[in-house]
Parts: C-alpha cells; structure tokens; sequence
C-alpha cells in the first residue's frame, strides 16, 4: 500500500516539474538566441566602426555567421565567427545585416523575429542609426545595458521606463558588451 502512495506521489510530481522544465528550456533557448543575434550584430558594427580589416562587417541571421564583407555573398570566409541559432529557434525578418566602415549605417533596418518552438518570440529590431533594440512582444519591454551600478548590467525595462532610465544613468539599448 504505501508502494502504490509512493508511486502516485511521484508521477504526480513528475507530472508537474516535467513540463514545467520544458517550458523553462524553450525559454532559455530563446533568450539565449537573442543574446546571441544581439551581440553578433553589435560585434559587427563595432568591427565596421574600428574599420577592422579595412572592411565592412555584417551578421547572417538564419546561418549565425559574423562575416567581413558588405554582403554575406561577397564575403571573405577567413574571418566568418558562428553564432548558431539553438535548435528549436527558428529566424525570420531581415536574412543580414551589414554595417558601414566608419559610421556603422546598417544596410538594412527592420525587425528579425526569432520564435521559439511553442510560439513564443522575441524581435529584435535594427533601427536606421544602427541602434539594436530587442523586444518582448508579450510585454513591450526593452533590454538595456543598465549603467546606474558598479558594473554594467542587463535588464529588461518596459517602454515606458527607458527615457528615465536613459536620462539619469546613460543607460543605452541592448544588452551590455561582453568583456
């Protein structure tokens, strides 16, 4: 008798934390997958804005390669970087984004979708200036590079937040550079 209470106990339990753990990968995922686009198109301004190489550099979103060169076509495989999209994470929007020598001036401004096996989505947008921001489509929040603390750091803010936050910490959009 107790056996069979045990045994109920734990499908119980599994029943629970099983879908739960799932719903918190997929998750993960996603984030992670937006960290990564995110970054790889700051990398790349960068590297166009330090005129590295003497070139332009840009992200291929779907295939997650950094590459030197105005356009992935034209590319010069030698200095490609990967950035893979985790499994489950599906890209669509802009296919690349290349960013001018100098000024950073993206070649393309929109939105890159990511979405994420059950549904869920984060977008990243390209704005004309080169500015990166990624958006919660469930909650209209930004991600910000807090510069209020000792070291920098990166939330999530509503829309309505980023002004203050901009104003009194010279907090910019996007995540924070890693070191």
């Amino acid at each position: 008798m107790e056996m069979i209470l045990a045994l109920g106990i734990l499908g119980v339990i599994a029943t629970v934390t099983v879908p739960a753990y799932r719903y918190y990968q997929i998750v993960s995922d996603l984030d992670r997958a937006s960290d990564q686009v995110t970054q790889a198109l700051y990398r790349a301004r960068q590297l166009s804005m330090n005129n590295s190489e003497d070139a332009a550099w840009g992200f291929r979103i779907t295939e997650g390669i950094l590459f030197e060169g105005a356009s992935y076509a034209a590319r010069d495989q030698e200095w490609d970087e990967w950035y893979p999209l985790p499994n489950g994470v599906t890209a669509s929007g802009l296919p690349e984004v290349s960013f001018s020598r100098i000024k950073g001036i993206p070649s393309a401004t929109g939105s890159i979708v990511l979405t994420a096996v059950n549904g869920l989505q984060r977008v990243i947008a390209v704005m004309s200036e080169g500015g990166v921001i990624v958006r919660d489509p469930a909650g209209d929040m930004l991600t910000i590079c807090h510069l209020g603390g000792e070291t920098p750091k990166t939330l999530k803010v509503s829309e309505s937040a980023w002004p203050a936050h901009r104003e009194q910490h010279g907090d910019i959009l996007g995540p924070c550079p890693e070191n």
